[in-house]
């Protein structure tokens, strides 16, 4: 590839980093339990901290962009065998299973904080709400996939324009609690606690690199991918900043809330605003178990296929890989949104670092600039 073509202009790049803030302002972030259960805590740091988080995802998501350009690698699976060669044989399915696994947990959150918006909303028993969000999401996921990715679009829109107002009301309205959560005193050692958290959060959303991954074939140059990530960066840490401060204003009031950002609609009168962000949270969370589930089943009923399983069944493999994929995600979502964030997304960053992050900051960079100086040289 020539790196002295031209590039993307600059609503290019944003429409590409467009896609990287649609992926992170899902329903986990945009219902605020994610941001409760990674920074709250850490009081005066917590922006710091979630600040922090979003650099080391620019910085692992602008180095995979440029090897996935240098190696034409626009699916995880591909992206895995480049981001390990020569050690793709053994690492690539690890990262395989690990990628998958993640984005079953996030259909598991997806399902829970769904059914939890109902049982709030509408007094439905949470076990039967999960019951439901499961089987709504099955059938959408055989039969409905391209309506749903239709709408989520527009949905997005909303809850972003819904939750920046709540935000902007919120902070605004309660500045006195926000300044004296703010000035609480850190309990000793909580500073390298957060800092921890920070790398989890970031490690957890090093998974959710799919949905920009298939965007990069988009870019023309390396420094298209330095763009992008630049804009995507001061896009989600300015919202995740945000929603700490935001919660921050409410807090101990929406301490034990499992969708605190509801709680604060509530708290600030309700009424319609707070209908319209029900709304397009509850689509938040079903769009993105729906294009999970959706993904997933297409990816083994292929693989089944190329096996020589199923192969005359048309409708019915992508059905039972269904059937199993809502399974697993309604038993996990059994126990609740705010284990499975707090539990299964803090392990799951964990993972992520080791796996993703430390590889692609250091292995990955280090073959990025070879790539491109050896490129140099040739022209």
């Amino acid at each position: 590839m020539n790196n002295n073509e031209k590039g993307l202009s600059f609503v290019g790049a944003f429409s590409v980093a467009s896609v990287w803030f649609g992926a992170h302002v899902g329903g986990g972030f945009a219902s605020g339990s994610q941001t409760m259960s990674f920074f709250i805590r850490y009081g005066k740091y917590a922006v710091l901290f979630s600040v922090l988080s979003m650099v080391l995802v620019a910085l692992t998501y602008r180095e995979n962009m440029i090897m996935a350009r240098h190696y034409g690698a626009y699916d995880y699976n591909s992206l895995g065998k480049a981001l390990y060669k020569p050690y793709d044989k053994f690492m690539s399915p690890i990262y395989d299973i690990c990628y998958i696994s993640a984005g079953l947990l996030a259909v598991s959150a997806s399902v829970a904080g769904a059914a939890e918006l109902i049982t709030q909303v509408m007094g439905v028993p949470y076990i039967v709400s999960v019951l439901l969000i499961g089987t709504l999401t099955l059938v959408l996921s055989v039969f409905g996939s391209d309506l749903v990715s239709k709408a989520s679009s527009v949905m997005s829109i909303v809850i972003v324009v819904s939750f920046l107002i709540i935000c902007l009301k919120g902070i605004s309205g309660n500045t006195a609690v926000l300044t004296q959560n703010l000035q609480v005193p850190m309990e000793e050692g909580m500073f390298s606690k957060g800092l921890i958290k920070a790398l989890s959060y970031a490690g957890f959303q090093c998974f959710a690199f799919l949905g920009l991954l298939g965007a990069t074939s988009l870019t023309k140059t390396d420094k298209d991918c330095t763009n992008v990530t630049a804009i995507g960066f001061v896009l989600n840490a300015g919202m995740l900043a945000l929603t700490v401060l935001l919660i921050q204003s409410f807090m101990p009031q929406v301490a034990a809330e499992t969708l605190p950002i509801l709680a604060v609609s509530r708290a600030m009168g309700g009424g319609f605003l707070t209908v319209l962000y029900s709304i397009a949270l509850f689509s938040a969370f079903l769009s993105t178990a729906v294009a999970v589930v959706y993904g997933n089943t297409m990816r083994f009923t292929r693989l089944f296929k190329e096996k020589g399983i199923g192969k005359q069944d048309g409708k019915l493999m992508p059905i039972l890989v269904g059937m199993v994929i809502i399974a697993i995600s309604m038993a996990v979502a059994s126990v609740g949104l705010t284990k499975i964030i707090a539990v299964g997304y803090s392990y799951f960053g964990y993972v992520g670092i080791f796996l993703v992050i430390i590889p692609s900051l250091t292995y990955c960079r280090m073959r990025n600039k070879k790539h491109a100086k050896e490129r140099l040289e040739n022209n």
